[in-house]
């Protein structure tokens, strides 16, 4: 009779320890599907903040330029877009646009560039040399985390002709 009750905790300790390997196996793979998930969320983070870092760079190069600079879309296409902003080269597909309008005027003229593919293209122009302030749109577009999604990232910035001081 002693045998017999042997042999049945051996039966148990087996279903025991397929169960807690069940178990074990579960937890391991949604430990992975959250560290997969946790790497996405990361990478998407990473990509915005690049284009951020994309836009607050292509702001304060406007922001050194002068007036007459920042009005003269020639000078912009050569000077401004021509090259990369740091840390656009972490972005897959980038283009930029930008777009200066005048502000507070009834003047309707705008100033539209865009680069895309390296290369820099001027879409509209106007004469907004004598207005006393500019809103400038600077947006950038990327393909983005998850599943090759296009993003969009802006920014808007008030230029006073003069600075704010003098206004």
């Amino acid at each position: 009779m002693i045998l017999a009750q042997n042999l049945n905790r051996h039966g148990q300790t087996i279903v025991e320890a397929m169960i807690a390997a069940g178990i074990s196996a579960l937890y391991l793979g949604s430990l992975f599907t959250m560290n997969g998930s946790s790497m996405s969320t990361i990478k998407m983070a990473r990509e915005s903040a690049c284009a951020s870092q994309v836009l607050q760079q292509r702001i304060e190069s406007l922001r050194i330029a002068n007036w007459h600079q920042v009005t003269d879309s020639s000078w912009l296409q050569t000077n401004l877009l021509n090259a990369d902003a740091p840390g656009a080269s972490q972005l897959k597909s980038v283009s930029e646009t930008l777009l200066i309008a005048p502000y507070g005027s009834s003047t309707t003229g705008t100033i539209q560039l865009t680069r895309s593919g390296g290369l820099a293209s001027i879409v509209s122009d106007a004469a907004l040399l004598t207005e006393n302030a500019l809103k400038v749109t600077w947006t950038v577009n990327f393909v983005g985390s998850p599943n090759a999604r296009s993003t969009t990232r802006q920014t808007v910035a008030i230029l006073a002709k003069g600075g704010v001081a003098k206004w």
